[in-house]
């Protein structure tokens, strides 16, 4: 029983930090991209989930997943950053085109 007991705990504790870090995620995105800046979505992020580590909450196996699975989406959220505004390196063809047919018009 108390193994049992681990496995779900273990199951619960993984799952319910991915979510929130995925809620955290997407929260994030959607207040970036309201003030018109995706690019800070990975900074809010960090300031979010650096405040909740900062105020003591370290201390909390829930937390440190948390954290664990929002520097991933911090990352994710970096690249989705820099293709929406399309300043980064991830966009190299034009809109409209393909970058199969690059070399023809």
């Amino acid at each position: 029983m108390p193994i049992l007991k681990i496995l779900v705990m273990t199951v619960g504790l993984t799952l319910g930090s991915l979510l929130v870090a995925v809620l955290l995620s997407y929260l994030t995105w959607w207040l970036a991209t309201r003030v018109h800046h995706p690019r800070w979505g990975a900074a809010f992020l960090l300031v979010i989930v650096g405040g909740a580590w900062w105020a003591a909450l370290g201390h909390s196996e829930f937390v440190k997943m948390v954290t664990v699975f929002a520097l991933v989406g911090a990352g994710l959220l970096c690249l989705v950053g820099r293709e929406e505004r399309g300043g980064g390196s991830l966009r190299d063809t034009e809109p409209g085109r393909s970058a199969l047919s690059k070399g023809k018009h």
